[in-house]
């Protein structure tokens, strides 16, 4: 795959060959999941099975690495035209930037709440040398990275969508964009339905950040302060006492959780995988 150099710009691919080719590559790496877990249950029932084939990041990793890591396109990328590409210095990423690439896209949240988790840990480790303030602090603060990680990447995605660049955090981070090189031109990059879905979607960001702060602050307005620090509520609706945990040891109410593992199953704030039917429904917590 190489770009060849021209003294005019190259042409920056569109959000819609974005979005398509970024969807050609999910409904392939399910499709390859789905295979090898069909392959595991008929051939491997004696060895039983290994719980990281439930996520697609073992497969997304096999599948970018066999393809972008290597230097070439993948599915969705031949399908609409498009190359990953530096469209200021006009030409191929570099294969280090490519392969920090793929592993941010696909590691990179889950290392960063991993990190978040360990921290919280040495934070209220009994041997720690901090003071009650500190800690009190540190830990609302790992409590509201939490909260506006979701938020943060859903930002970014408003961003992509009203301005047609760097699809995911890791293209940002690393410098990698898509240009189009083959098949047919639009006379027009922008795509006034997607940017119209941007503004939509920054404004509920918006409206998340007021709802969350507008919450604590009534939380804390009105609880008493001898149930300040015992009266636990549901992280998702923010309302209702927490009936339901999961092996992640998370707190949610039954309804909010059984919605939210029926769109994703995982855990909404550490992102761990979660079986539905293994969720715990807590009496007189």
């Amino acid at each position: 795959m190489e770009i060849k150099k021209k003294h005019t710009k190259l042409k920056c691919a569109s959000q819609a060959e974005i979005l398509r080719s970024y969807q050609r590559d999910d409904d392939f790496v399910k499709h390859l999941r789905e295979k090898v877990i069909d392959l595991l249950q008929i051939v491997g029932r004696q060895m039983g099975t290994l719980p990281f084939i439930y996520s697609d990041v073992p497969f997304k990793l096999i599948y970018f690495f066999f393809t972008s890591g290597m230097g070439n396109q993948t599915l969705g990328e031949e399908y609409t035209g498009i190359v990953q590409a530096n469209l200021e210095a006009r030409k191929v990423p570099s294969l280090l930037a490519r392969v920090i690439a793929v592993i941010l896209e696909c590691l990179g949240e889950k290392a960063l709440i991993k990190i978040l988790k360990r921290l919280q840990l040495s934070i209220n480790h009994p041997q720690n040398k901090l003071t009650p303030v500190a800690v009190t602090f540190l830990n609302a603060f790992i409590s509201k990275m939490y909260s506006m990680l979701p938020i943060f990447i859903l930002i970014h995605k408003g961003l992509f969508y009203v301005y047609g660049r760097y699809y995911s955090l890791s293209k940002r981070l690393t410098g990698i964009d898509y240009a189009k090189v083959y098949g047919h031109y639009s006379t027009n990059n922008i795509s006034w339905g997607l940017r119209l879905l941007g503004i939509a979607t920054l404004a509920e960001c918006i409206l998340k950040i007021w709802q969350n702060s507008y919450n604590e602050s009534h939380n804390d307005k009105y609880m008493p302060l001898d149930e300040k620090h015992t009266k636990l509520v549901c992280q998702l609706c923010l309302e209702k006492v927490p009936t339901t945990t999961m092996s992640c040891g998370h707190l949610f109410c039954w309804f909010c959780l059984t919605d939210w593992l029926n769109s994703k199953p995982q855990c909404p704030l550490c992102r761990e995988h979660v079986i539905p039917s293994r969720i715990v429904h807590i009496i007189n917590l």
